[in-house]
């Protein structure tokens, strides 16, 4: 073992790669593995260390807390695959972006954004978590669909972009969080239909 090698990590780095991403890697995949099997508090900061075989010391260099390390590892497997892709039109676009955000969140991964979001009203680490990597960065990107509709004439000019965001998926995230009804394909085209009915015609 090298002299300089950071005494907070037991594992050996794989060959060329810095050992911090070697550790973060580790912690990461060991944090969600735990969260999946036992829930958000099944995953203790003395098992995501031993899973991973990363010291203590060196998680909480990083991390707040054990809870903080499973929402890094939650929205780093789940962002890849909510990315927005534009489509032939703005009623295209976000039936396909809701459809792949609710095929993202279904079994285990569902279970666990409640459990998340339950333990981040308390912790106020993890609401800005939430916001910072997730919610605020396709904020950002749905606003970017509605500018670019309303410059074709999809969408009325006056529309309100923060409110058209919260209706659609503020209506996803009810059935998500209170699972009474699957959002299943036929409940997203009727719930875009119905919303962008309202934001495409003249203003009442």
């Amino acid at each position: 073992m090298s002299d300089h090698q950071d005494a907070g990590v037991r594992l050996e780095p794989a060959l060329g790669r810095p050992r911090s991403a070697d550790a973060t890697e580790a912690v990461l995949a060991a944090a969600l593995a735990l969260a999946y099997e036992g829930g958000v508090h099944h995953a203790t900061a003395a098992r995501i260390s031993e899973r991973s075989g990363v010291a203590k010391t060196t998680i909480y260099r990083r991390w707040p807390n054990a809870a903080a390390v499973v929402m890094d590892a939650f929205l780093d497997e789940i962002t890849p695959l909510i990315r927005y892709r534009r489509r032939a039109d703005v009623r295209a676009t976000f039936i396909a972006a809701i459809k792949e955000l609710a095929r993202a969140l279904r079994g285990p991964r569902g279970d666990l954004l409640r459990h998340l979001l339950g333990v981040a009203q308390t912790d106020l680490e993890l609401q800005k978590a939430f916001w910072d990597q997730w919610i605020s960065p396709r904020r950002v990107q749905a606003k970017e669909v509605i500018a670019e509709a309303k410059t074709l004439g999809q969408l009325r000019a006056d529309l309100d972009e923060d409110v058209l965001i919260d209706t659609l998926f503020g209506a996803v995230y009810y059935r998500l969080m209170i699972p009474y009804a699957e959002v299943s394909g036929p409940y997203i085209e009727a719930l875009v239909d119905q919303v962008l009915a309202g934001a495409s015609g003249p203003r009442i």
